[in-house]
């Protein structure tokens, strides 16, 4: 004979109970707008006033965090803004606002300096600074060969490269020499140093002319030296 167990009366409800206050736990808590609504006692008038107050409640709320997050910008602008002397919030702004139009001024200048115009030029001066050295700057169509011809260039004339910037884009290239002549006279030098670039410049434009040129990459290249 097969036995059945049957739970008594007890065990269920002692099963529903605990479902019921698993339940309970696991309602999310009322608001007050909630406790507004279910409390059926309240006078229109008192209906009202309850709701101004919770929307009160809920608008200063909501400023605080925003004053928060003001403030923590404010604190990321002390922290990377150079040499700031005041702190207030007005001259921290000021700060940040002239910051950034110089930022846009020398991004500006950088771009007008070092990308290649559609013009051949050349231009060999001595530098500002009275360093000694000399400042070269060629801009014409690019070609394989243009790096061992600068080489070849600048070795005849004995010229010691210090530094280099060269951009190309489309098929134009732009390079930045600051150069030290050695054993020779400046006047002298510089002239020969011209004479010798030129040569590279032409070579380029004549190559064009002539269609032997390969097609430029359309991607920018940058080399700093």
């Amino acid at each position: 004979m097969f036995s059945i167990s049957t739970p008594s009366f007890y065990e269920l409800a002692g099963n529903c109970s605990d479902s019921y206050d698993n339940n309970i736990l696991q309602r999310p808590p009322l608001t007050e707008d909630h406790h507004i609504l279910l409390n059926e006692n309240l006078s229109p008038q008192s209906m009202a006033e309850a709701k101004a107050m919770a929307a009160s409640n809920s608008h200063k709320e909501a400023e605080r965090r925003r004053r928060k997050r003001i403030n923590g910008h404010i604190a990321t602008l002390k922290a990377i803004l150079p040499n700031v002397h005041k702190t207030d919030k007005a001259s921290l702004l000021g700060e940040a606002v002239r910051r950034v139009k110089e930022l846009r001024q020398a991004t500006t200048d950088l771009t007008q300096s070092m990308f290649p115009t559609e013009t051949d030029e050349l231009k060999v001066c001595p530098c500002e600074d009275d360093s000694g050295l000399i400042k070269a700057t060629l801009c014409c169509e690019d070609r394989p060969e243009m790096i061992l011809d600068l080489i070849q260039a600048l070795n005849s004339v004995k010229a010691k490269v210090t530094r280099a910037e060269m951009c190309t884009i489309g098929g134009r290239t732009k390079s930045s020499l600051w150069v030290e002549l050695v054993g020779s006279e400046r006047d002298l030098g510089l002239a020969k140093l011209r004479q010798v670039l030129k040569m590279v410049v032409e070579k380029s434009t004549l190559l064009a002319g002539s269609g032997q040129i390969l097609p430029g990459n359309k991607r920018p290249r940058f080399y700093h030296f």
